[in-house]
C-alpha cells in the first residue's frame, strides 16, 4: 500500500478545508484535502454567500457578541478578494458589493439614533429616495432604506478558486480513520493509498460528529436546521436585501440574495423565514413565503415565477440552549484540529485560528500520489 506523510491532512473539501489548505500551503506546509464525494457538497454550496459584519444581530439596538466578532470580516474578505492576503481570491465572484436592510414601516426613532451611532457609522448608512435601487424605487415603499459594508460571493466560484492553485493537493476518496492510543495513526483512503500526517484536520461539517466518535474526542455537534424558500423568475429584479419588521428586531424576516446559475434567475431567501421554516412542510412553506413577500414586497408581480423550498443543515459545536456559536469553532485534540467556521463570513477568522496555534516546522513538500480528482459539486438548491 503506497503511504504518503504530509504535514497535514484535511478531511472536507468545503470552505473551511480548501481554505486551510490554500493558507497552510502558502506557509509553506505539506497538504492532502480528502474529500469522498465533490468539492463544496452540502453546507458551502447551499449558502447564500453573504460576507456580512453582524450587523443584523444588532437590530434591537444592542451591540453584542456576534457583531464584536462580524464587524471586520467585509473588510478582511475584500483583502483576500484583492488579492492582499494569503488566501488569494482575486478569481472569486462577487454577486453584489454592497447589501441592503430595509423596513416594512419607518422604523422607532431609538433604533435610528443607534444605527447613526458613532459605532455603527461605518457599517451602515442611510439611502435617500433619489439614490434607491430597483427594487424599492416604487411609491408604494414607504420604509427606511440602509445601505451595509457587506458583500455576497458566488460560493462556487470560491470553491473554484480555492481548488485551482493546489488541485494536485486534493484527493478523493473514502478516509477510514486508524487510531492507536487515543490519537489518529493514519488514514486509509479506499483502501488504496496511506496517509500519515503530522496534524489532522476535520473540516468536514455534518460528517465531523463521526469521526469525532471514532477518534472518541470530547466534543458534541449540534446541527440547526434551515428551510429555505427558492424563487426562480426572469423578471426578478437583483436583491440582495435584509428585511426588517418593526414588530420583531430580533433578526431579519427574511434575507434575500440573487443568483444567475445555467441562465436562469433565482432569488434565494434565508432569515427568520428559513428558521421558523424547519416546523412547516415544502407547500406550507411556499404559502407562508407568500404571504410575507405579499406585506413586504406588494409591488413585485409572483405570478410568473416559480416557488420550492431546499432544507440544510448547519453543523456547529454543541452549546447551552442550542445558542449559536459567536465565533469560528477551532479545538485542538492531540494530534487532531477539530473546525466548524460557524457562518461562511467567519472562514478567515477560523484560518487565523488554525495558523497562530501551530508549533511545527514545515517539511519538505512531497509528491503526492496520483489519485482521482474530486469534481466541484452543483448547486443544491435549484
Amino acid at each position: 500500500m503506497n503511504t504518503q506523510k504530509v504535514d497535514f491532512a484535511i478531511i472536507g473539501g468545503g470552505v473551511t478545508g480548501l481554505w486551510l489548505n490554500a493558507l497552510l500551503a502558502r506557509t509553506g506546509f505539506s497538504t492532502i484535502v480528502i474529500e469522498k464525494t465533490a468539492l463544496g457538497v452540502e453546507q458551502t454550496l447551499a449558502s447564500q454567500g453573504m460576507i456580512h459584519g453582524g450587523v443584523k444581530y444588532s437590530l434591537s439596538g444592542l451591540v453584542n457578541n456576534h457583531f464584536d466578532t462580524l464587524k471586520g470580516m467585509p473588510e478582511r474578505w475584500m483583502k483576500c478578494l484583492s488579492g492582499d492576503d494569503p488566501v488569494d481570491l482575486r478569481n472569486v465572484k462577487i454577486l453584489s458589493p454592497r447589501y441592503y436592510m430595509f423596513s416594512d414601516e419607518s422604523l422607532s426613532s431609538k433604533l435610528i439614533t443607534f444605527l447613526g451611532s458613532l459605532l455603527l457609522r461605518s457599517h451602515v448608512s442611510p439611502v435617500k429616495s433619489a439614490d434607491f435601487p430597483k427594487p424599492f424605487n416604487n411609491p408604494k415603499f414607504k420604509g427606511n432604506l440602509y445601505e451595509l459594508k457587506d458583500i455576497v460571493i458566488d460560493t462556487r466560484s470560491l470553491v473554484e478558486n480555492l481548488t485551482r492553485e493546489f488541485e494536485t493537493r486534493i484527493v478523493k476518496g473514502h478516509p477510514e480513520i486508524v487510531c492507536k492510543e487515543g490519537r489518529i495513526s493514519s488514514l486509509i483512503i479506499d483502501r488504496k493509498y496511506r496517509v500519515k500526517a503530522e496534524k489532522y484536520i476535520l473540516a468536514a461539517g455534518v460528517g465531523n460528529q463521526k469521526i469525532i466518535n471514532t477518534v472518541e474526542i470530547p466534543l458534541e455537534m449540534q446541527n440547526r436546521p434551515l428551510h429555505q424558500v427558492v424563487i426562480r423568475g426572469k423578471n426578478l429584479p437583483d436583491l440582495f436585501a435584509h428585511a426588517v419588521s418593526i414588530r420583531d428586531l430580533s433578526k431579519p424576516r427574511i434575507t434575500f440574495t440573487t443568483h444567475i446559475v445555467d441562465r436562469h434567475k433565482y432569488w434565494y431567501l434565508g432569515g427568520e423565514l428559513a428558521e421558523s421554516g424547519v416546523k412547516r412542510t415544502s407547500l406550507d412553506q411556499i404559502k407562508f413565503a407568500k404571504e410575507e413577500l405579499k406585506n413586504i414586497l406588494p409591488w413585485i408581480d409572483f405570478s410568473e415565477c416559480k416557488f420550492s423550498t431546499f432544507r440544510i443543515d448547519r453543523a456547529e459545536p454543541k452549546s447551552k440552549k442550542n445558542l449559536k456559536p459567536t465565533k469560528a469553532f477551532v479545538r485542538f485534540y492531540e494530534n487532531t484540529i477539530v473546525c466548524w467556521p460557524t457562518k461562511l463570513a467567519l472562514t478567515p477568522q477560523l484560518g487565523d485560528d488554525v495558523l497562530s496555534n501551530i508549533f511545527i516546522k514545515p517539511n519538505a513538500e512531497p509528491e503526492l500520489f496520483a489519485a482521482e480528482r474530486p469534481e466541484i459539486g452543483k448547486i443544491p438548491w435549484i
